[in-house]
């Protein structure tokens, strides 16, 4: 079931590269969550902080490819997993979203992408909003 998904959001996501592009740009997001992503902030927590890296003193990347997640924090490879792509029967904790990010090392998170940003939800009460830019 989940490689049927897979396939359906990759065929999607490959369709508006082919059909839906009038410029390369539109085309470079069209491809979705593939890509090098900047950490911009982080919002949630029990006292609602935001965190970013001029406050934490650190840089946090994404660099995602079609069978990899691979997490950077200053330069240094802090997660390197296998993920699979879905679509929840219910909404997600923190969105109005049904995508969802699983990591074969365990965990979930919801997805929103929107243009050039890239926004993680954190799958518990009180928890993360993650949000980055496409570098």
């Amino acid at each position: 079931m989940k490689a049927n998904r897979t396939t359906l959001i990759f065929s999607a996501l490959l369709s508006l590269v082919f059909f839906g592009c009038q410029k390369e740009h539109e085309c470079m997001e069209a491809m979705g969550i593939f890509g090098e992503w900047t950490w911009v902030e982080s919002k949630g927590g029990f006292g609602g902080w935001t965190l970013t890296p001029e406050s934490e003193h650190l840089t946090r990347k994404l660099v995602i490819d079609d069978f990899f997640y691979k997490e950077y924090v200053n330069d240094s490879l802090v997660l390197d997993t296998e993920y699979d792509l879905g679509i929840s029967d219910d909404v997600l904790l923190g969105t109005e979203e049904k995508t969802y990010i699983s990591f074969k090392s365990g965990g979930e998170q919801a997805i929103i992408i929107s243009k050039s940003e890239l926004h993680l939800i954190d799958q518990c009460f009180d928890c993360y909003h993650h949000r980055y830019k496409r570098k």
